[in-house]
């Protein structure tokens, strides 16, 4: 287990005292965050008064919009938040209940709850993968058979890219890779660029992501940053990503990013041999240590490296991580402990947000897929028609959790 205490192993010896910054992202609960959600609602009710006017369509839209909050937070209230220099969140990848954009966010979500004639974004997330290139070779890499050959995508085809979903309307970007951060002057420049018109992300392994590199991405304008940490063991989180060295780089990046302020993620992959009530709770002790404000759950799929292989959770190992999400957002003895993002929670329940619905999959060759896990290609973001194939890969829905909605 880690906590506060030196980290020993067969190999190494890491005291997370050394690699631990000072500030911390508070989970805000109690009165605190009831004033802030009662804040909020209002803020939203005043909205859906102002697109919608009669009494009937007032109400009908409010309460899709509550059932759709329930649907992706897996319970009938906002239990936390996380405050991030001032600014209070509710989940990864949506913008800080006091900014502009989480009203433009309610405003996408209300179109898809029922059209209005205000502006909304098409999509609330894209992921960019804008590299082939990694140091590491991780066991779960859905990139894997593209991982270090040739770059296909070059500087002006990243620009074209981001302005494309720009162009439609994309709330979140993130980009990915390979390992994003070999391209971080290229990240800098797209996010000074664009820092008005959407929210950036760094998907990163650690590698590369220094001291200097963060301040000059949170200076450019990054949102935030999620960083992969997939075992409590320095040993076995180094031999999963094929490489040695890479749990405490994986350390210093969170970090780096907490000095300067970016709202923090840890992103897990759950592997059947992780997923049990002891190291999920365990886990999330460590992430609490550290002092980031969200932890995401991922599950392994058949796909890249662990195609064709037997990786997919069994129903007891599922619910495990649905007890999990569910408890460390809800249950008092978690009050302090960072928020739980679980997609394959709602995924079961709502159907799939990707597949061009709320979100998608750009590969490191500009094509889009439905999500990092569904390789079915459907047309270019480079293509001038690209927004027709947004439209077919929406059509076509995903395979395994249909389309996103509640009836």
């Amino acid at each position: 287990m880690v906590h506060s205490t030196p980290l020993q192993t067969a190999q190494q010896d890491i005291c997370l005292d050394d690699i631990r910054s000072e500030k911390r992202q508070v989970p805000v609960t109690g009165r605190a965050k009831k004033r802030l959600h009662r804040r909020r609602l209002l803020k939203n009710a005043w909205i859906v008064v102002q697109l919608y006017k009669w009494p009937w369509r007032i109400l009908r839209v409010l309460n899709q919009l509550r059932l759709r909050r329930n649907a992706l937070a897996g319970a009938a209230n906002v239990h936390k938040l996380v405050c991030v220099e001032g600014q209070h969140l509710w989940r990864l990848h949506l913008p800080p209940w006091e900014s502009p954009k989480f009203d433009r966010f309610v405003h996408s979500e209300l179109q898809r709850i029922q059209p209005h004639e205000s502006h909304a974004d098409r999509l609330a997330l894209a992921h960019l993968a804008i590299t082939k290139k990694c140091p590491l070779r991780c066991e779960h890499c859905f990139e894997w058979d593209n991982l270090n050959k040739p770059e296909a995508l070059t500087t002006s085809d990243i620009d074209t890219m981001v302005d494309n979903l720009l162009s439609v309307g994309t709330a979140n970007i993130a980009f990915s890779g390979g390992e994003p951060m070999l391209r971080v002057h290229e990240i800098v420049n797209t996010v000074r660029r664009c820092r008005d018109e959407s929210q950036f992300w760094v998907l990163t392994s650690g590698f590369n992501f220094t001291a200097a590199h963060a301040k000059s991405l949170k200076e450019a304008g990054l949102m935030g940053v999620v960083v992969s940490i997939d075992d409590l063991s320095p040993d076995k989180h180094d031999a999963f990503r094929g490489k040695p060295g890479s749990f405490k780089e994986a350390l210093e990046a969170v970090k780096h990013a907490m000095d300067q302020g970016l709202v923090t993620a840890i992103s897990t992959c759950v592997t059947r041999d992780k997923a049990n009530p002891q190291y999920l709770h365990a886990f999330m002790d460590f992430a609490k240590d550290l002092g980031v404000g969200f932890v995401q759950l991922l599950e392994p799929k058949p796909v890249g490296h662990y195609a064709l292989q037997d990786v997919l959770l069994r129903e007891p190992e599922l619910r495990a991580l649905e007890a999990c999400f569910l408890s460390c957002n809800a249950d008092d003895a978690y009050r302090e402990h960072p928020i739980v993002i679980y997609h394959g929670y709602y995924q079961r329940r709502g159907g799939c947000l990707a597949a061009g619905n709320l979100g998608v999959y750009v590969d490191t060759n500009g094509d889009f897929m439905s999500c990092p896990f569904c390789h079915k290609k459907n047309g270019s973001l480079l293509d001038s028609d690209f927004e027709q194939n947004l439209n077919d890969l929406q059509a076509m829905g995903c395979d395994s959790y249909g389309q996103f909605g509640l009836s």
